[in-house]
């Protein structure tokens, strides 16, 4: 059952997770190795982090669909940092040892984003979506034949629980669609607050240039004036 599996996988990355910490924290791992020699005894947990968490994602967006944007967003920030890593250590550099220096940054950061996903698994696993954990309950006890004894519910709600079983892929597909129509909307947003910004920077400009022109023409005449009041004070004394 998805949560059995889920709870597995969060000992693995816990375990993980605490190794990688245990060996900075030892000196196991150091800054000072080669980029090869950091990359070979590191790969191995930085895959298996990676892998635990993207597979991780898949169970969490099922368990508690409301959270997708959190639970995305946090797996997004591990799995590039962690590839980051990996990606420093195999440029060809003329310092190596800098590049081992940068890649330790990442494993560093890497370790925040992952207590930071650990968490979340944990909320999910503990919290579940009620109405995807009733589902989930009665799909298991469907699967055995049993009884539902957790769920709470009249027999003619039961079939309303049938229902919504079958459609969960249809509802889970919903949610992502309503995700990228909010992104739409998002970006379209920026685009205009973009737009209405090259207007008001476009009629700011126009009025300044508009008060120079002013201001000039003003200086023009005051000038002119006080050339012909000299040339008539000239003709006065003549």
């Amino acid at each position: 059952m998805i949560k059995e599996e889920f709870d597995e996988k969060i000992g693995e990355f816990e375990g993980v997770l605490l190794k990688v910490a245990s060996d900075i924290a030892s000196g196991v791992l150091f800054e000072k190795f080669p980029p090869a020699e950091l990359l070979k005894k590191t790969e191995n947990y930085v895959n298996r982090l990676s892998d635990l968490a993207t597979s991780s994602e898949e169970h969490m967006l099922v368990l508690k669909p409301e959270k997708a944007y959190t639970i995305k967003s946090l797996c997004k920030n591990l799995t590039q940092t962690l590839a980051t890593f990996k990606e420093i250590l195999l440029q060809n550099t003329s310092d190596p040892l800098a590049n081992s220096r940068l890649a330790f940054e990442q494993l560093r950061k890497a370790l925040t984003d992952g207590s930071d996903f650990l968490f979340l698994m944990r909320e999910v696993r503990d919290n579940p979506s009620p109405v995807i954990s009733a589902i989930l309950t009665y799909k298991k006890t469907s699967e055995t034949k049993g009884s539902v004894i957790s769920i709470q519910a009249k027999e003619d709600v039961q079939p309303l629980v049938k229902y919504v079983l079958s459609r969960i892929d249809d509802f889970r597909a919903a949610l992502i669609g309503l995700e990228k129509k909010v992104d739409e909307m998002k970006q379209i947003t920026r685009e205009l607050q973009e737009e209405s910004l090259k207007i008001l920077s476009s009629k700011s400009s126009a009025q300044s240039k508009s008060v120079e022109s002013k201001t000039e023409n003003k200086q023009l005449s005051l000038s002119n004036f006080k050339i012909g009041e000299s040339e008539e004070k000239k003709h006065d004394n003549d």
